[in-house]
């Protein structure tokens, strides 16, 4: 797990000043650009949000979970993060997806954003007599995780049945071919062929579930920025979980 550093307001202005460029060459950072940059760090609410306002007060738009600048989303606090025992079982549930599939809502916005500002420093890289490669190559490998794992659908419950069902009848047909292998059952040809189908089927289902819930750790680790864990150790406690 990376260390976590106490925030001094040196240290927060160290980190803010590298969002106010970034922000200043393309006009605006997404909610994952920021914390991506204060994921060493360990900030409070009142300091994440002076870190909002800051880039507010210098003209850059900040992309929210919801799609919509930061003026409706952005600004972390008890209000925007709801207790565990204030909801009941089915409403975390809820609650829990809705924030999800607002992310997904952000990462597609956030695409955009990505691809024009690579495009604008393959430019300058050129301009400057550098390998635009040597750009590309310095990209966090925690930006290309959200990137790729943003690309996954959250489930509905139908789709959690349907992938339940298609893992069952995976193990059920993997069951029969090692029976027959061992001798114990006689398969035709068809019938083989028919379970080595179905016992894909299941490991596929069984692999979209593992995606799909690591998607929503994403989700919700988001939730509780700033409330005293790194951003990876959220992801990492999520997925261990």
């Amino acid at each position: 797990m990376p260390k976590k550093t106490e925030s001094t307001s040196a240290d927060l202005n160290s980190y803010l000043d590298k969002l106010l460029d970034q922000g200043s060459r393309s006009g605006s950072v997404t909610e994952d650009d920021i914390q991506i940059a204060l994921k060493d760090v360990d900030v409070s609410d009142a300091q994440l949000n002076s870190v909002y306002r800051s880039l507010r007060d210098h003209g850059i738009e900040v992309i929210s979970a919801s799609g919509d600048d930061d003026d409706t989303s952005l600004d972390i606090g008890d209000s925007d993060v709801l207790d565990d025992d204030e909801l009941g079982d089915e409403s975390i549930e809820d609650h829990e997806i809705k924030v999800a599939k607002n992310a997904d809502a952000e990462m597609a916005s956030a695409r955009t954003k990505r691809k024009s500002r690579v495009r604008t420093s393959r430019s300058r890289s050129r301009a400057r007599g550098i390998d635009a490669s040597t750009v590309m190559l310095t990209g966090d490998p925690v930006r290309m995780y959200l990137k790729e794992i943003g690309k996954v659908d959250l489930l509905t419950a139908a789709d959690e049945v349907d992938l339940a069902m298609k893992i069952e009848a995976g193990l059920d047909a993997t069951n029969k071919l090692e029976a027959a292998e061992a001798g114990e059952i006689e398969l035709t040809r068809a019938e083989m062929r028919r379970l080595t189908r179905v016992e894909q089927v299941g490991l596929e289902a069984k692999q979209a579930l593992i995606s799909a819930n690591l998607r929503l750790v994403v989700s919700i680790a988001k939730r509780y920025v700033g409330r005293g864990m790194l951003f990876l150790d959220l992801i990492q406690e999520g997925n261990l979980g």
